[in-house]
């Protein structure tokens, strides 16, 4: 155990492992726009029903990341992440052959979200805790992306050769083929060197204030990215060419995420953030008004662009308010709560007789009503680090 424990977390082989394992864990919700269009087209689920049943599995995944930021302290990361990737695996691969059976399919994509939650949770607290926070999570985004923007553009393709079985048995095979990382992850987080951070143990008021800004924060983005692909179908109604739009939007955003990789020194936190949660407002707000579909290009690069370049920025600066580690933890728990209910409160609006305007105006409240709390904490953290210096 000593030895575990004496792994360097900025290692690069450390680094590298959470961010594919990282990867792995969000491989379903990367693309969730378009799974969410194959459940209405592949199976025949209303929009409304698509959109619950994505919200089974992100319920699994909001209840994984709660319950592993408090059990990580108590058994071993690769333990946790063996029963993880199992839950993963085996719940892909029940997806696969419950199809036609929707009871069956929101359970085993309730164990499949399980699993997630927890392979999340611990990649991003091993990237959280690396002492180029910015940087390396921009990586991690980077990967992601690129995944996303391929996978988006497949997706239609992928059901028509595969069908959505053979997606749901791809991700099982990848989440297998992970098993092999879980030696290169730490055991604990003991030997975290925060030597050269600017983290600072805030007041519970403030870490609360925080915590809430990104509850907020990731519950817009969850009720827009869940649904931005039905989006484009209401404007455009022909599935390649949304495909295509949300792959450009994929590539614009990993020039978002490459930014933090080079200038996150430079940038401070809270210009970047406030940027992220106004210009996100534009964005969404250019739906509204029965848009072409260059317009709708426009949109949601832009709103993708501004989450993975305000993401790490938003984690870093949260993760900033303790010195153990237990915000960064607590951070990514509501950030996944806020995904996952995003479809949740989506299926509600829309099985209400509401529209996606109403849903666009819906995540423009809640990115305006994040920036309160968020940037409050933020402040407080730089004055009294002021203070200090």
């Amino acid at each position: 155990m000593q030895k575990n424990n004496n792994i360097d977390f900025n290692s690069n082989g450390v680094v590298a492992s959470g961010v594919i394992l990282g990867t792995i864990g969000v491989l379903s919700f990367i693309v969730q726009p378009g799974l969410v269009q194959g459940f209405v087209t592949e199976i025949g689920l209303s929009e409304a029903d698509a959109n619950a049943l994505a919200f089974d599995e992100m319920l699994g995944v909001a209840i994984a990341t709660f319950v592993t930021s408090f059990v990580k302290t108590r058994f071993s990361w690769r333990h946790i992440l063996v029963v993880a990737l199992s839950f993963a695996m085996i719940g892909n691969l029940f997806s696969a052959f419950a199809i036609k059976s929707p009871e069956f399919l929101s359970s085993a994509r309730f164990l499949a979200g399980l699993g997630e939650g927890s392979i999340i949770s611990l990649s991003f607290t091993i990237v959280g805790l690396t002492k180029r926070v910015e940087r390396n999570l921009a990586a991690y985004l980077t990967l992601l992306l690129t995944y996303g923007a391929l996978g988006l553009w497949l997706m239609p393709k992928a059901f028509d050769v595969l069908g959505i079985q053979g997606i749901f048995l791809v991700w099982a095979l990848l989440t297998a083929f992970s098993f092999y990382l879980v030696k290169f992850i730490p055991s604990a987080s003991d030997h975290v060197d925060h030597s050269e951070s600017e983290s600072l143990d805030m007041p519970v008021s403030i870490r609360f204030l925080a915590l809430l800004g990104v509850l907020l924060f990731n519950l817009a983005i969850g009720v827009a990215w869940a649904n931005l692909f039905l989006i484009g179908m209401e404007i455009e109604p022909n599935e390649q060419a949304i495909a295509n739009a949300l792959l450009i939007s994929q590539f614009v955003a990993i020039l978002g995420a490459l930014i933090p990789v080079f200038m996150e020194r430079r940038l401070g936190l809270f210009k970047p953030i406030a940027l992220t949660l106004f210009a996100s407002s534009i964005f969404i707000a250019l739906l509204l008004d029965n848009p072409s579909l260059t317009i709708f290009v426009i949109a949601v690069s832009g709103f993708n662009f501004m989450w993975n370049f305000g993401l790490p920025f938003v984690l870093s600066g949260v993760g900033n308010l303790d010195k153990k580690g237990h915000m960064i933890s607590l951070a990514i728990a509501l950030q996944m709560t806020g995904l996952g209910f995003g479809p949740f409160f989506a299926a509600i609006i829309l099985g209400n007789d509401g529209s996606f305007y109403d849903v666009e105006i819906f995540v423009i409240t809640l990115y305006l009503l994040s920036a309160i709390p968020l940037l409050f904490a933020l402040k407080a953290h730089k004055n009294k680090l002021s203070t200090q210096l």
